[in-house]
């Protein structure tokens, strides 16, 4: 079943210093510095905030607008689920989701490492110990 492409809001601009600063002028999923441009992710929040709003390159905006990836070009996700920042692991999550058809065992391994539920494309709730 396809999702519906979501609009990004040119509210998000408000965060752009921040967020390039956090993002170090990279991409924050494959750290490329070419075509990088704010992506909120859905659903949105009523204020613009920076847990849900990457720096992203022209490739991987794409591919989570389209839901799709390429998985011999998206081996940097593995590094990408392991991110200090949750939206960083949030969106490798739905990128990895999409790429999933249990033949990369390798996407399988990093699915299970940035503890997304399927189901709502959010990440689980960290077990507090």
């Amino acid at each position: 079943m396809a999702r519906q492409r979501v609009r990004q809001r040119a509210t998000i601009g408000v965060l752009g210093k921040a967020i390039t600063r956090r993002a170090r002028s990279r991409c924050e999923l494959c750290e490329a510095r070419d075509d990088l441009r704010l992506f909120e992710l859905d659903p949105f929040p009523a204020e613009p905030d920076e847990g849900r709003v990457l720096l992203l390159c022209g490739r991987c905006r794409d591919w989570l607008e389209n839901e799709r990836i390429e998985p011999v070009e998206a081996h940097f996700l593995s590094g990408a689920v392991w991110s200090e920042l949750a939206v960083v692991r949030l969106a490798a999550g739905r990128m990895l989701l999409a790429g999933d058809d249990g033949e990369d065992v390798w996407i399988a391994d990093a699915l299970e490492a940035c503890n997304i539920d399927p189901a709502t494309r959010e990440l689980r709730a960290e077990a507090q110990g």
